[in-house]
């Protein structure tokens, strides 16, 4: 029979004289013989065999007589197969599970005990739980073949992808009940630069044209390429316009309907990485920062550093009336993107419920896998509606959002 064997321990019992006659004959009628026992269980029947040490040949026969015991009264073993209990995998396929399985544990483990420590942590640790996705066939293969331990250690990898991205996906709440009829601003949002160059500003101008909304702000932009979009008309109707930093990648324009103030920007070295501006909308006044942070491959300890000074300023300068937006290299996966979010700003896209409008790399043969740009929101301000939409030539995709403002 098909699947796993188990040993059935026999249990002595006399055979009637009859019962003894027939199988032995003779004298050995009178004399107490093994008689072995062996259940098997299983959903289509239950099999019940009996049979007597005389009856197993010699050999066995004399195995009954062991360890001191008389013949006749010993135990008999009998190896039995389950019917359907599992699948026999093969040990090389074993193999490949553990070899997937063993990594995604450690990078799992080492997201909790340190972090974003280094490149690799941080970038895969940005994908918030998509690297553990080879841990799900592992578990059904496990599941498969009976196979304990590779499924316990599948289970615990699965587990911990599910912590790690639930918060996210579960952070979807209602929208404040003031945000449907308030007055609301459209702000468009894109890293625009690319790691092969974005040669052509036409896609965005095209874009902005068609949109119309009511803010701009672009990263990665050369003061030539802000030049031109206002020069062929792409801004028409932003006439408040503003350009920040010494040029790509760490330029940034603002371009607006509403009159709007230049803070002073916040420097990693020379180069900018958060830019405040304040916007006149009617009579109140938002604030938005408009944000590029570094990036792990360029520099860990400079991205964790503005992530840091993000989350610092937000304390020190309180929620109200707060527009975060812009590329933050960084996810929920991202222990510095987290502690941004828990100074008290809402992450648009999460609390509209759609956390997988992916914006990065945008314009390869691979979709979009992480979701590194961001529009956040502090109290008196949120966000109505959020898409990622396509960003021509450059490898992030850029975002539309409608931002209600509270009176």
């Amino acid at each position: 029979m098909a699947g796993e064997e188990v040993d059935a321990p026999a249990h002595d019992a006399p055979l009637a004289g009859a019962a003894g006659g027939a199988a032995g004959g003779g004298d050995r009628s009178a004399v107490p013989l093994g008689l072995s026992h062996v259940v098997v269980n299983s959903p289509q029947r239950t099999v019940v065999e009996q049979f007597s040490c005389d009856q197993l040949g010699s050999r066995a026969f004399e195995n009954c007589g062991r360890r001191g015991r008389p013949v006749g009264s010993g135990a008999v073993r009998r190896r039995i197969r389950l019917p359907g209990r599992g699948v026999r995998l093969p040990r090389v396929l074993v193999g490949l599970c553990w070899l997937v399985l063993v990594p995604l544990a450690a990078l799992a483990v080492a997201r909790l005990v340190v972090g974003d420590a280094d490149e690799l942590l941080a970038e895969v640790n940005s994908l918030n739980g998509l690297a553990y996705l080879p841990a799900w066939p592992v578990l059904l293969l496990a599941g498969l073949g009976r196979r304990a331990v590779l499924g316990l250690a599948a289970l615990a990898v699965v587990a911990a992808q599910l912590c790690f991205a639930l918060p996210e996906v579960l952070a979807a709440q209602a929208l404040p009940a003031w945000a449907g009829s308030s007055g609301a601003v459209r702000l468009f949002d894109a890293n625009v630069g690319s790691d092969i160059g974005n040669l052509d500003m036409s896609g965005f101008a095209r874009q902005i044209e068609r949109d119309r909304p009511g803010v701009v702000a672009l990263e990665e932009i050369s003061p030539a390429d802000f030049d031109r979009l206002g020069s062929n008309g792409a801004l028409a109707g932003l006439p408040y316009r503003s350009y920040v930093g010494g040029g790509a990648p760490w330029g940034f324009g603002v371009a607006s309907r509403f009159p709007l103030r230049v803070g002073r920007a916040l420097v990693d070295g020379p180069d900018p990485f958060l830019v405040p501006v304040r916007l006149r909308v009617g009579g109140t006044t938002v604030r938005l920062w408009v944000v590029h942070t570094d990036a792990p491959p360029t520099s860990v300890a400079r991205w964790r550093s503005d992530l840091d000074r993000i989350a610092a300023r937000v304390a020190a300068t309180g929620r109200s009336r707060l527009v975060v937006a812009g590329d933050f290299n960084a996810s929920w996966g991202n222990a510095g993107f987290r502690a941004v979010l828990e100074r008290g700003l809402v992450d648009g896209a999460a609390a509209r419920g759609v956390p997988f409008e992916m914006t990065w790399p945008a314009n390869r043969a691979v979709p979009p896998l992480v979701r590194i740009d961001h529009v956040l929101t502090g109290t008196g301000v949120a966000v109505r509606r959020i898409a990622a939409v396509d960003g021509p030539g450059s490898d992030h995709r850029a975002l539309e959002a409608t931002v209600a403002i509270r009176g």
